[in-house]
């Protein structure tokens, strides 16, 4: 959808009929009277609101990862889109980035997740917008291989070097080739989706999003700064997925269970093996019996120093290589009486932390600024463990809801880990 309440399509053949509401074209100049596309290299579509301060909608589902103020863009809004159609082949799934400048205000905060139509903000003036006929949106979308977002294609100093000021640059279509490169028309590409979802139901957009991912972020126009923290897988080990259809690998799992997929998957890969030719997926599983399954699927090197690193963890013992590794990566810590309780159940909370931290290099100690779930205090040391279980999908929720003291089950434990496995 088009991110502000305008009921004028943009017609890209026809521009001048609707220079009321985009002001500015993609690719086009600041030159008065002209509205046509490919004569600068204006990245977006500035859009005048129908009033003032105006609700700013999320163009698609995904998850934001920008919300702050900057002297050059204002009051900003940039929001990652997953699994979307590629604009060079709608068949086909890309990443996308929109951004949304010179707000009055924000209302989401960074990692939140968004669903298209979401309001994200107000339409304002903010930011270096000197030389503006006022309020308005500035809109683009950024494809996912833009050095950095929101992209602009010149940098002052580029300018300056070719003889131009910033409007001057822009008017000239200084940079052309890269704009055409990192970004698209964003709205003749909303108008493409709304019409692709319609006739092609099946190939509609699917959004995992990921709300720690590396985008270096611009903060003024060709002016990168400091990259966020890429989470890396910590391992390369990793057991490949294959898209093949796994047949059925235990009595207990029928084709209908929602996690069948995951269950034979690891079956086929002598990750998990069962028992008796049952899996029991809906029993719980112990904080042992995770730390190899999870080990297992990582492709994670096990540690066997004969170390008694717990009083309760018999050194010769099958657990004792899985619980030294998890402590020696420092997955887990342990009780403060310095035991393991490798037989216990397992709370969602704790299994979601050691899946986490062992498929990824970086544990997620960041705050979370938003309620995740229901259950979950912003505060609590497991949110953003939540967070993270709740954007990637690693399992189902319902009613909003953590659950983070409940036991997990052996088969949201196969789910989650196949899921990561996918990525």
């Amino acid at each position: 959808m088009y991110p502000l309440k305008t009921t004028v399509k943009y017609d890209p053949d026809n521009l001048s009929l609707s220079s009321n509401v985009f002001t500015t074209v993609y690719l086009g100049n600041y030159i008065t009277g002209d509205f046509s596309e490919g004569h600068g290299s204006h990245l977006g579509v500035d859009i005048f609101p129908a009033i003032t301060h105006d609700d700013v909608f999320a163009c698609l589902d995904g998850v934001v990862e920008v919300a702050e103020n900057q002297s050059v863009n204002g009051n900003y809004v940039i929001i990652r889109h997953d699994n979307v159609p590629d604009p060079a082949d709608m068949t086909k799934k890309t990443t996308l980035y929109s951004c949304y400048l010179h707000l009055s205000e924000y209302v989401v905060a960074v990692g939140q997740l968004v669903s298209e139509g979401d309001i994200i903000g107000k339409s304002g003036n903010t930011g270096n917008v000197s030389g503006s006929t006022g309020e308005h949106l500035h809109f683009q979308i950024d494809r996912g291989e833009a050095p950095f977002h929101p992209y602009w294609p010149f940098t002052f100093t580029e300018a300056q070097s070719a003889g131009f000021g910033f409007f001057e640059a822009v008017n000239n279509g200084l940079g052309m080739e890269n704009a055409r490169k990192f970004t698209i028309n964003p709205l003749e590409y909303l108008d493409k989706v709304a019409m692709f979802d319609t006739t092609n139901p099946s190939l509609g957009i699917v959004t995992v999003s990921n709300p720690v991912v590396s985008s270096t972020l611009v903060a003024s126009i060709g002016d990168p700064v400091s990259e966020k923290v890429e989470i890396q897988p910590r391992s390369t080990s990793t057991v490949p997925v294959s898209s093949v259809e796994i047949p059925a690998q235990f009595s207990d799992v029928p084709s209908n269970h929602p996690y069948v997929t995951a269950i034979n998957f690891l079956k086929s890969k002598d990750i998990v093996s069962g028992n008796n030719g049952q899996f029991l997926p809906d029993a719980t599983i112990t904080r042992a019996e995770l730390l190899k399954m999870v080990f297992g699927a990582a492709g994670t090197p096990l540690i066997s120093d004969n170390v008694n690193y717990f009083s309760d963890i018999n050194p010769i013992s099958w657990q004792a290589p899985y619980v030294n590794t998890a402590k020696v990566n420092k997955i887990i810590g342990g009780y403060s009486d310095g035991t393991f309780r490798p037989d216990n159940s397992i709370t969602r909370a704790e299994a979601f932390k050691i899946i986490i931290n062992t498929f990824h290099t970086e544990t997620l100690d960041n705050m979370v600024s938003f309620p995740v779930f229901d259950d979950v205090p912003m505060d609590v040391w497991y949110a953003p463990y939540a967070l993270f279980a709740k954007t990637e999908g690693l399992i189902n929720f319902s009613f909003n809801s953590f659950k983070p003291d409940m036991f997990i089950t052996r088969g949201e434990v196969a789910n989650a880990i196949y899921t990561l496995m996918k990525k």
